[in-house]
This record gives structure tokens, C-alpha cells and sequence, in this order.
């Protein structure tokens, strides 16, 4: 075990490595653990999109500067990443939803982004998956792409190695060790690790890491699932991302088919602990029914989800907030504690900014820009009842896309 790095990094997921990447980029020597593989848990099973018109300027100036990073990711870190930008189309089914869709556009133009409204037989004509029928509005973004969600951790850990940073897979954190108000290192498994930052990016077990270090954060880790479809034709990696507001169904290409899910009104939440020391993200109970009706409810705009064959079904867990922004900083009132979690189904693409923001705040002291949005500061007293962080929560995952 190394005994006493800069930085101990717990949980080597996209927010994790790319933090420990940046760290280490920086010159700390930095300790990245994870109870599992590297990179193994809900990173690589997420869907690996990129969504670039978000509910505020904040948010999309961070999907910008982790757009730029994507494509520089092989270049940056020595490391592959297959990422394809074909743009999207963001489709409202109901009247109320045109206006979402008209602030969208004001605020991505706004911001610098290619976008526009356009017609349904256009979106059609740009995705023929894409039927017309029942839409009232379609914004295209040409800034979106996608990648493969396996690469993302595992490449920003291996490139953190190269650059000096200590990888601990199967090294269990059971507490953060403060000593009046200041971070002294973690207590994992298989020994102690003297640190005197520590960053808290362990996914779903992040709450779970923080209570036992006494904290409380308010996060809820959220089972998300997915297909991915067997080859069809006329699936060519270049059509555009769909996202159908109302419904919360998303859909892209993926090795010549398609990769689709839903942000389900009645997500199902999980309490880590409860799943043992042995849980892997493998063994997350699924149900292929919620896939099924979300297909029910979109087949006359995407009939393709009822008629392509299944390749593979899989999930992750996610954290969500009340809010359904990341938690990003300090712990108030603990010296070199530190928070990357609150992914919100959106945490992969972003990652690449998130790390590199982070790891310059821990660094030089201050972020390179604003992160106040995104402090867990902002929840005040964490007086919030485990009810009300669950109904909120719910609520931000199935209007991920901003339906009314």
C-alpha cells in the first residue's frame, strides 16, 4: 500500500479518473482506489451520450469545455476513445413541451451552439428511424455527439499511471479519517492510506462513504437500464441522437443497431448497503418491462424499438440529487474533503471538465470559474427528509430532458 500520497481519489469511475488524471497531470502524487476493477461499475454502462443544450449557462459552458476534451481525449491522455458527432434531435410530442423547446434554442444560441428548430418531416428526413406522427416540435443540435462509455475511466486511470498516480483496485474505503476538521487520510481494507486531501467520486457508495465519515450528503443512487439492439438496417453511426421529451426516451446508434433507453417516472433506488460488500454492478436486478412500455408509449415515432431484436440489456446506478445538478468541491467545514459525484445520469460526458475543474481547485485553491451551482453547500443544513430527497429525485430523473 503507498502510504502517503497529495491525493487519495475513492471511486475510479468517469468522475474519479478523470480527477486523478488531472491531479496527477498537475504533478500530485495521487492514489486511485476502487473496491472494484478500475472503471468497472455504472461508468461503462452508461449510454455515452452527449447532450450539450442543458438548463443553464453553467452547465452548457461545462459540456463545452468536456466537448473539447473529448475530442482531444487520445491526444490529451495517450489513450483510445471511438466518439462519433452526429448531433441530435430533442422532440416534443406535447404543446406545452414547443415551449421548452423555443427556450432551448434561445438559450443554446445564446450560449454559442448550434441549434435550430425544425419541422417533423426534417427530423424525419435527418433520422428516418424518426417517424413524424405526433410531434409538435423538434430542435436539432449539431454540437452533440457520442462515445463508447468503456473507455472513458479506464483510459483517464491508465493515463493517470503513466503519470505517476498509484491505481488500487479491489481496496475498499470504509471511512475518510478527519482529525479536527482536517482530512488525515482513508481507512480501507487493507490498511490505512495517510492523505491530506481526499476526494469523495464513489458513485453509487459516495453516501455511503460520507456518512461513515460523518457526513451527510444528499444523493440517491437510481437504477438506469438500457438495450442494445441487434444490427438493423439503414442504422448508420452518423444518424442523430433522439430524445423524446415526454416520454423520457433516448436512442442512438450503436454497432450497427441501436443503443435505447428511459428515465422512468417510478424510478427504483437503492440502498447500497442493503446489497452487500460483494455487490458488483453486474449483479443489478433488471426489468426488461420498463424497456418494453417506454417502447409502447413512443412506437409511433420510433417504431423501430418494437421490432429490432435485443443484443444486450444492461444498467448502472447513478446518483441523483433533489436538484438534478452534480455535487462538485468541499465538504464545508473539513479541510481537503472533497466531493465529484451527483453524476445525474449525465456524469461520463461531463466528467472530463468536472476532473480537470476539480483537481484545479484542489490544486491552486479556487475553481478556474464559478462552481457555486454545483456546491453540496447549497443544501443548507441537510435537514431534507429521506422522503422528500426521493420525490425530488424521481422527479429530476424522469424530466432529465426538460418536459413540462
Amino acid at each position: 500500500m503507498i502510504r502517503q500520497p497529495d491525493a487519495v481519489v475513492i471511486g475510479s469511475g468517469g468522475l474519479g479518473a478523470s480527477t486523478a488524471f488531472h491531479l496527477a497531470q498537475r504533478g500530485r502524487r495521487v492514489a486511485l482506489l476502487d473496491r472494484h476493477d478500475i472503471g468497472s461499475q455504472t461508468s461503462p454502462r452508461a449510454a455515452g451520450m452527449v447532450n450539450c443544450v442543458r438548463k443553464s449557462d453553467l452547465m452548457i459552458t461545462l459540456i463545452k469545455i468536456a466537448c473539447e476534451k473529448i475530442r482531444r481525449f487520445s491526444a490529451d491522455t495517450g489513450q483510445p476513445l471511438d466518439w462519433v458527432h452526429s448531433g441530435s434531435l430533442k422532440v416534443a410530442r406535447r404543446p406545452q413541451d414547443t415551449e421548452v423547446i423555443a427556450g432551448d434554442v434561445a438559450r443554446g444560441r445564446r450560449m454559442g451552439l448550434d441549434v435550430a428548430q425544425i419541422s417533423p418531416e426534417e427530423a424525419s428526413r435527418l433520422n428516418p428511424f424518426l417517424r413524424p406522427d405526433g410531434i409538435c416540435a423538434v430542435m436539432r443540435v449539431g454540437d452533440d455527439m457520442y462515445f463508447d462509455p468503456s473507455q472513458v475511466a479506464v483510459g483517464f486511470a491508465r493515463s493517470a499511471a503513466d503519470h505517476g498516480a498509484i491505481l488500487l483496485p479491489h481496496t475498499r474505503v470504509t471511512r475518510v479519517l478527519i482529525d479536527q476538521g482536517q482530512v488525515t487520510g482513508v481507512a480501507t481494507d487493507r490498511g490505512t492510506i495517510l492523505a491530506p486531501v481526499v476526494v469523495d467520486a464513489a458513485g453509487a457508495w459516495t453516501r455511503e462513504i460520507a456518512e461513515a465519515s460523518g457526513l451527510r450528503v444528499p444523493l440517491v443512487p437510481t437504477g438506469q437500464q438500457l438495450f442494445i439492439t441487434e444490427p438493423v438496417e439503414g442504422a448508420r453511426p452518423d444518424l442523430p441522437m433522439v430524445r423524446i421529451m415526454d416520454a423520457a426516451v433516448y436512442l442512438r446508434p450503436c454497432d450497427g443497431g441501436f443503443l435505447w433507453g428511459v428515465y422512468e417516472e417510478k424510478p427504483r433506488f437503492f440502498e447500497m448497503q442493503a446489497l452487500g460488500l460483494g455487490f458488483h454492478m453486474k449483479d443489478m436486478p433488471l426489468d426488461a418491462q420498463v424497456l418494453w412500455r417506454a417502447a409502447e408509449d413512443v412506437r409511433v415515432q420510433l417504431p423501430v424499438l418494437l421490432q429490432a431484436g435485443v443484443r444486450e440489456h444492461r444498467g448502472g446506478i447513478p446518483t441523483m440529487t433533489a436538484d438534478g445538478q452534480h455535487i462538485l468541491g468541499p465538504a464545508p467545514g473539513i479541510d481537503g474533503f472533497y466531493f465529484a459525484s451527483g453524476c445525474n445520469v449525465a456524469g461520463l460526458s461531463i466528467s472530463p471538465a468536472l476532473g480537470e475543474l476539480l483537481a484545479a481547485w484542489i490544486v491552486e485553491g479556487e475553481p478556474p470559474i464559478d462552481l457555486t451551482p454545483l456546491s453540496v453547500a447549497r443544501f443548507g443544513d441537510s435537514s431534507w427528509t429521506e422522503e422528500q430527497l426521493r420525490n425530488d429525485a424521481a422527479w429530476q430523473y424522469r424530466h432529465f430532458y426538460g418536459a413540462a
